[in-house]
Order: structure tokens, then sequence, then C-alpha cells
């Protein structure tokens, strides 16, 4: 049994809160979105533009992590993120829903490039994988109860006769209260700094340009793919099962609990297989479950089928992450995060605005079958270039000519 550090548990607690009420936004925003008369094209825009922001972003906050403590990081990031989904919410104005969306995207960059190297530094290499997959199931934990919450509180509205959109609204801005609190644990962190070298410049790079470029390729890969269809699966159980919000909510909820048992069983699947091998299956054997959901019109096949497939996707991924800043230079953390980060954004941002776009006009079976489609490029790619340097990182690095 692992004893985590009092800046880790802190770590965590934060994520709980701050998942519990980011929770319900992500599930509620899309269908507010819907019932004021946006269409599938314009909601993957505004998410896409969210994308595009925390992208941007991306690097400078790269940069700052390395030049400033880590608890005003925390903070801000908290407080800019509260601000932007109030904008988002309290309008019915595309501009300003966009404007929201940027600021919560801009206020996420730091957050997600941050979150990794101040794992790193508070576990040791023995606990690390398994501090990296409790904090995914941690999130994944506030988000069951947040989805509950979140998917049941407009229609206990709605019983009250308050419109559904305006319950869509309270519900939300409650969320993000809630998503407040984490400001109490983030303010307990002792921890100063991610980097302890001073005067480092955001682009002196100490590891291989060509080994970090191997690691974002699948990234890429894998976040175009979930672009497509991800940010619209309450719409998809709405539109073709004409499932409530609760409904959603509770489907949502058994889904992250399910990806709970995953990601905690990720490390042990990892002894056994190791990490690449553990995503690569866990992949691939999402993939059928893909298909089905493209043409089932049968509500418990459609459910079965997504939650297997968001279970198998979602398991390993803290692995990924957990390589990945395990065999790059400590000072270029933050950096590789971030660059990580850009990728899975960038193409997931893309993807989402197209997505958005196919799905209003041909329906859903092109892009789940896309998706598929780039989830199996990316588990090639897993195996043929990632798989070897997890197998023997001396061999493979000089048969790359690699410096590390």
């Amino acid at each position: 049994m692992f004893k985590f550090k009092r800046d880790a548990i802190l770590f965590l607690t934060g994520v709980f809160l701050l998942g519990f009420g980011l929770s319900g936004f992500r599930l509620l925003f899309n269908l507010y979105l819907k019932e004021i008369g946006f269409g599938e094209g314009k909601i993957g825009l505004l998410l896409a533009l969210m994308t595009y922001a925390t992208m941007i972003m991306i690097f400078p906050a790269a940069f700052i992590t390395k030049k400033l403590k880590i608890k005003p990081i925390f903070i801000v990031s908290i407080l800019l993120s509260t601000i932007g989904s109030f904008i988002a919410i309290i309008t019915c104005r595309y501009f300003q829903i966009a404007l929201g969306m940027v600021i919560i995207g801009l206020s996420s960059s730091f957050f997600s490039v941050i979150s990794g190297p101040f794992m790193m530094q508070v576990s040791t290499s023995l606990e690390r994988a398994h501090l990296f997959s409790l904090n995914f199931a941690i999130s994944l934990a506030s988000g069951i109860l947040g989805n509950i919450l979140a998917g049941n509180l407009p229609v206990i509205f709605l019983k009250n006769n308050i419109p559904l959109i305006s319950g869509f609204r309270f519900a939300i801005i409650i969320h993000i209260l809630i998503s407040l609190l984490s400001l109490l644990p983030f303010l307990l962190i002792k921890e100063e700094r991610i980097v302890n070298e001073e005067n480092l410049k955001i682009f002196d790079i100490k590891t291989s340009k060509t080994l970090i470029l191997i690691l974002s390729i699948p990234h890429i890969l894998v976040g175009f793919g979930a672009g497509l269809t991800v940010p619209f699966l309450n719409l998809y159980f709405r539109d073709r099962f004409s499932l409530d919000s609760a409904k959603i909510g509770y489907l949502f909820s058994i889904s992250q609990f399910m990806m709970i048992i995953g990601t905690l069983s990720a490390p042990f699947f990892s002894n056994i297989f190791g990490k690449i091998k553990t995503v690569i299956i866990s992949q691939i054997l999402s993939v059928p479950f893909l298909f089905i959901l493209s043409i089932t019109y049968n509500l418990p096949l459609a459910a079965i089928s997504f939650l297997l497939r968001a279970t198998l996707m979602n398991m390993a991924q803290p692995l990924v992450i957990n390589f990945s800043l395990e065999i790059v230079e400590e000072t270029d953390r933050p950096l590789v995060s971030g660059i990580l980060n850009v990728a899975w954004l960038s193409a997931w941002g893309i993807s989402a605005n197209l997505g958005g776009r196919i799905i209003e006009r041909e329906g859903y079976f092109l892009p789940f079958n896309l998706t598929l489609v780039f989830y199996v490029i990316s588990s090639f790619l897993y195996y043929f270039f990632i798989l070897p340097i997890e197998k023997d990182k001396k061999v493979f690095f000089k048969i790359l000519k690699l410096k590390k």
C-alpha cells in the first residue's frame, strides 16, 4: 500500500472537486446549446474554439510554469475557468458564448501543462504509475457524482415549473460554484516549483526532438478520432434514443464508474504486459464497440457498447502520459507535457468542428467509423515505434541515432 505525500493527497482532493464541477458543465452544456437553438455544427465550432485557445496557450503556459510557483498557477487557472464558464452560460448570444469558451480554453492550458510534471515531482518511481492512475480514477469518480446531480437538476427544476433552458443554466451554475471549492486544497499545497533550475528558456530542450515527435503522433491520431464523436455522445443518446438529461447523466456516471475500474486495473496489466502494450490492447479491443454504436438503434446494445468503449479507451491513457514523461529529461517535462497536449488538442479541435458538421448533415455512422480508423492507425504506431522504446531504450536510441 502506497503512502502518498501530503501535496499529492491535496492535489487529488482538488482534482475531485474540480472534476465534480466540470463534469456537470460538460454533460449539460451541449444540451443547453441545443435547447437554445444551436445545431451540431455551431456547437462543434464552440468546442473547437475552446480547444484552439488551449492549444495556443500551451507553450506560453509551459514557459510560465518553469518560472512561477505552482500554487498561483493552479489558483489563477481555476478562477479564469470559472469566469469563462459564467460568461458562456449567462447569455444566449453566440459571440459571448464563444468568448467564454476561449477563456476556459486559455485557463485549462495551465492545468494540463502542470498536472503531469507536478505528479512526477511529488511521487517516487515505484508509486508513480499508481498516482497517475489514481488521479485519473478520482477525476472519473467525481464525474459520477457530478453527472448524476447535473442530469437530475434540470428534471427537478422542470417538475417545479422552471423552464428547461433555465433549468440547464441553473444546474450548470451550481456546478461552476462547486468547482470553485477546489481552490481550498490547492491553496494548501507546499511544493513550490516544478523545475528547480534558473534561467531556463522555453525551447531549451535536452530531450531528442525526434523522440518527442514519435511520442506525439499517436496522440494526434487519437485526438482526431476522439474529437469526431466523443463531444457529441450526449447528443447521440438524445437524438437517436430520445433520452432526457437525467438518463444521460446516469449513463455517463456508469461509464465513469467502469472507467475507474479500468484505470485502477491498468497498473496491474502494465506490470504483466508493459505500459505501451496495455495501451495497444485496450485500444484495439474498443474498436468493435465503435462500429456497433454507428449502426445500432437498440438502446441496451448502444449503452453496453458505449460503456465498454469508454472503459477500454480511457483505462490506459494515464500510462501513456506516465511513460512519456519518464523517458524525457526532467527539465523538459512541462514542455513535453504541453506538446503532448497540443498534439491531442489540435487534432481534437479540428475534428470536433468537422464532426459536428458531419453529424448535422449525415448522422452518426460516418464519424464513429472514422474514429475507429484513427484508433487502429494509432495502435499500429504505438506497436512499431513506441513499444520498441519501452522494450529496449538503448538499442532503439542507437538505431535512430538519438541522444538520450
